[in-house]
């Protein structure tokens, strides 16, 4: 009986999980050594290390819900969850206490991240609604940090609070679905938080740093939304990596019956 493994939509869904997992991974080893720039022109270098944050987030989130959340033990899941978590936020304290490379130490913000969502999701889901309560009360938090104390710990750890925010809207409203696969979700509902992704760092992009200067409330906003472009592009490179596991893991139970029965068939 064929296994699968080098022909077929099992062979080029494992193909195509390593090549992103590889990919994101060998760029974001580029970035922090500082050695882009000899592959492609300073700009892109440029433009593409600005997501470092995205990619480590991507690689580690995706990975653990992958390994860890959808192959352990429902008992075993959250101590786990809770452990890798906790290396997540020495990581993060490290990092900040490093004086390592500023390409470095902003990874930081994603290691918190982690440390906060790494045991979020090895929760049971679905999970219960006074957990959601927290969205709305994080944004109200970074919105008074906006507009009343722009200097404050908030603003400096932007990244971490857009990826804790935008990864619980995806897992558990918009796209439930990833950590839940009995979920069901209205589909044009999906791709228009996917849409609301891709958008905004473009959209902010391109009106530019100027109209980011001042102190009024359009400016603030945008130069927030400006520096939270890496939770944008993270949590949707770490959402394609799961998408990519759940139609390979689909394809392959469809091989697998596949096959079983064409070898019941030549039996008889």
């Amino acid at each position: 009986m064929s296994d699968g493994s080098s022909t077929g939509p099992v062979g080029w869904g494992r193909v195509a999980h390593l090549l992103v997992y590889v990919g994101l991974t060998v760029l974001l080893v580029l970035v922090l050594t500082g050695v882009l720039d000899w592959f492609v022109s300073p700009r892109l270098a440029t433009r593409v290390a600005y997501n470092s944050e995205a990619y480590l987030f991507a690689v580690a989130l995706g990975a653990w819900i992958q390994f860890g959340v959808q192959r352990t033990s429902r008992e075993s899941r959250l101590r786990l969850g809770l452990a890798f978590g906790a290396v997540w936020a020495l990581v993060g304290i490290g990092l900040l206490l490093s004086g390592w490379p500023s390409q470095v130490v902003t990874l930081n913000e994603t290691a918190f991240a982690l440390a906060v969502l790494i045991p979020y999701v090895s929760l049971r889901r679905p999970i219960p609604n006074w957990l959601l309560s927290a969205i709305p009360m994080m944004i109200a938090l970074t919105v008074l940090a906006v507009g009343w104390s722009p200097q404050s710990w908030v603003i400096d750890q932007a990244e971490t609070f857009g990826f804790v925010v935008l990864a619980i809207l995806t897992f558990d409203v918009f796209d439930r679905p990833l950590l839940q696969p009995d979920a069901t979700v209205n589909r044009w509902t999906r791709w228009t938080w996917y849409g609301f992704l891709v958008a905004e760092p473009l959209v902010v992009s391109a009106l530019g740093t100027e109209i980011r200067t001042g102190s009024g409330a359009t400016a603030l906003t945008l130069e927030y939304l400006g520096r939270i472009h890496e939770s944008f592009v993270g949590v949707l490179l770490a959402s394609l990596v799961l998408h990519i596991s759940i139609h390979y893991r689909s394809k392959h139970q469809l091989w697998t019956r596949t096959e079983v029965r064409r070898t019941l068939q030549n039996q008889c």
